[in-house]
């Protein structure tokens, strides 16, 4: 993808997840994330600092833009944002070869791509969630709500990345 196309992609993305937080509610057991697969669109050779500070920015405009709590999406935005690169070289890049761009399907596998996606998004869904629900529900209804967003927002993520990715 060129810069144009890439950043074409980064607002569509996010248009898509405000329209999903404002107008999708499959209930209350599910939320629908997309910003984890945005971060993982962040070329790896991007410092830490600064992908902490797009995932801040990003979860901040959505929570500004969407009818959330405020800091709620910066929040967990940032903390599937810090441990990115070692996710990577963890589930990803086993043999140390650090490549400065953005994973991809074709060059990665699918299964080391999904293993990659659904961590970060585990991550991000795991301190949303923990945050929203905390002292208000039952332990049950967290971890199923979890779960069941873990679940929705992964397959979602990999439905919007597999046509982009195979295209190009």
């Amino acid at each position: 993808m060129n810069k144009v196309e890439y950043i074409l992609y980064f607002v569509l993305v996010f248009i898509l997840q405000l329209v999903l937080s404002d107008y999708v509610h499959p209930g209350p057991w599910v939320y629908l994330c997309l910003i984890p697969l945005l971060i993982l669109h962040i070329p790896l050779s991007r410092s830490p600092h600064v992908v902490m500070l797009a995932a801040f920015g990003l979860g901040l405009g959505l929570d500004i833009l969407s009818d959330g709590v405020p800091g709620l999406n910066a929040f967990a935005a940032v903390l599937a944002a810090a441990p990115r690169k070692f996710f990577y070289r963890l589930l990803v890049n086993a043999d140390r070869q650090d490549k400065t761009e953005v994973p991809r399907i074709r060059e990665t596998g699918l299964v080391k791509y999904l293993k990659y996606l659904s961590a970060i998004t585990a991550i991000y869904l795991a301190a949303y969630i923990a945050v929203d629900c905390i002292s208000f529900r039952p332990a049950g209804f967290i971890l199923l709500k979890f779960l069941a967003s873990w679940a929705a927002s992964t397959a979602l993520a990999l439905l919007l990345t597999l046509p982009i990715q195979n295209r190009s």
